[in-house]
């Protein structure tokens, strides 16, 4: 009685072990399989985006991947994307972008699988994680985020920001994870920079010795990025045609909108430009008013996911990528315009929205929650799916590339139209 006693007490951690892997294994799978049905051809039918071709994987093969990896632009290092292109030289060129576009979707899928993860059990029970999980990988957003290396980091930027609230790593495994992230973070993009006084926060509220190391080593990137772009003088002198208004039609038609109705309609609510003002500022207004009282009654975790989304608002505001226009704010205003700049605020806005239905809640807002986020769903629903990109024969140029004798070059179009890369065949 005793032998089976003891051989059912062994049996248990081992069916536990399995269900956890089971669990793991579908959430994994799950995610991979939204993630790509968004744009299914970022998979079959991969292609250089943007500066993922024309800037990462170009300079990577022309110059090499040791010289390539640490070179500054747009005022800043810029280690992931470079990491990606380096990673892709190992293949042949035709299966180059499907490389980049794999780690792309790998950072994509992380911070809803961290969300799963035990270390987040302080914002919530596994069902809100969970539900939260799944609206990130389905609530519109802009398809220049989605399964490219050029915007991957707003998606690492949102792994750290999780890495930094989560409860302490109880594993050396944990704190490994923990220092690789947030290092390649800080060496990839200004987020670190913005992440610093949400990193500050957590750490003056908590007082633990974790997030001191983390603060340390968000702190340490912010040093190295902040002297990079005050070396190369970048973002610092734009003309940015900044005005109250135009700061309404933003928020209300590229943050909000986009959120609750799956995308940017503020023209069509007043069927002109110059009317749209007015909703635009009604929208902005009732916006900043959830924001404040999310920021007066939320939990620590939600204060400083708001504060992170505003200091990246903010500095998307105050420091675009330059253009060749003299007015910057023009082009952020129309719709689907500089998406990226909206992604992490309209997650923000998001998370707001969900955690207005907590019982703790007033009844008049948990019913205003209810709506605004039954909108979003049903936006969500209906704009979830990403356009594919024009086909460019890329196979076809990767075959001519093959081809060519060394020394010779080869000028390659990418999306989106406009854009090309130029190798030299070594």
């Amino acid at each position: 009685m005793q032998a089976a006693q003891t051989s059912a007490e062994l049996a248990q951690p081992n069916r536990a072990n399995l269900q956890a892997a089971v669990w793991w294994l579908a959430a994994i799978a799950l995610t991979f399989a939204v993630l790509v049905l968004r744009r299914p051809d970022a998979v079959l039918n991969p292609q250089f985006y943007a500066d993922d071709g024309h800037t990462w994987f170009q300079q990577a093969y022309n110059e090499g991947a040791a010289r390539s990896l640490f070179h500054i632009y747009g005022g800043y290092f810029q280690v992931l994307s470079r990491l990606a292109a380096v990673s892709a030289l190992g293949v042949p060129l035709l299966r180059a972008p499907l490389v980049m576009n794999l780690m792309a979707l790998l950072v994509e899928a992380l911070p809803p699988l961290f969300l799963l993860s035990p270390r987040m059990r302080n914002i919530g029970r596994l069902a809100l994680r969970g539900l939260l999980a799944l609206l990130y990988l389905t609530v519109p957003k802009a398809p220049d985020v989605h399964a490219n290396i050029t915007n991957a980091p707003l998606n690492l930027a949102l792994l750290a920001f999780l890495v930094v609230i989560a409860e302490p790593p109880a594993s050396l495994a944990g704190r490994i994870f923990d220092v690789v992230l947030l290092t390649l973070m800080a060496l990839t993009g200004p987020a670190c920079i913005l992440l610093f006084p949400v990193t500050l926060l957590v750490a003056a509220k908590r007082r633990q010795g974790w997030t001191l190391v983390l603060l340390s080593i968000v702190g340490s990137g912010s040093i190295v990025q902040g002297v990079a772009l005050l070396m190369t003088g970048e973002r610092l002198h734009q003309t940015l045609g900044a005005s109250f208004p135009r700061f309404c039609r933003i928020v209300a038609g590229q943050v909000v909108l986009p959120v609750v109705q799956g995308r940017n309609r503020l023209d069509q609510l007043a069927h002109s430009p110059a009317g749209a003002l007015v909703p635009a500022c009604l929208i902005t207004a009732l916006t900043a008013m959830l924001l404040l009282y999310a920021l007066w009654r939320g939990s620590l975790e939600l204060r400083s996911f708001i504060l992170f989304a505003s200091l990246l608002l903010a500095a998307a505001l105050a420091f675009p990528t330059p253009n060749a226009t003299s007015d910057h704010w023009g082009p952020m205003m129309a719709p689907g315009g500089a998406g990226r700049y909206w992604y992490i605020p309209g997650l923000a806005l998001m998370a707001i929205l969900l955690w207005l239905l907590g019982r703790q809640r007033p009844a008049a807002l948990r019913l205003v929650g209810a709506i605004l986020l039954s909108c979003m769903i049903y936006g969500a629903t209906k704009h979830w799916r990403f356009a594919s990109f024009p086909d460019l024969h890329f196979p076809d140029y990767a075959q001519q590339f093959e081809r060519l004798p060394p020394g010779s070059s080869i000028e390659i179009p990418l999306n989106p139209p406009g854009w090309s890369m130029t190798l030299t065949k070594k």
